[in-house]
């Protein structure tokens, strides 16, 4: 099965955020990799996964006050 490439623009403003996107993450073993475009004035956050929706992806961001609206 192929990944699916979920791509959202971001509330992030410092890189420390990252820590926080990288232990909320392993709590979703379908995701697969991801990152976060910092040269990009939206903070575009790139995830590749299995089985998990946009909705799930926002929900679990906002837990830790990251806003995160998925850009089609």
């Amino acid at each position: 099965m192929t990944d699916n490439i979920l791509i959202f623009r971001t509330s992030i403003k410092k890189e420390q955020e990252i820590k926080r996107i990288e232990k909320l993450f392993i709590h979703f073993p379908q995701i697969h990799i991801w990152n976060v475009d910092f040269e990009d004035w939206e903070k575009i956050l790139r995830i590749e996964c299995q089985g998990i929706t946009p909705a799930t992806v926002s929900d679990a961001l906002r837990t830790i006050d990251i806003c995160a609206t998925e850009l089609e």
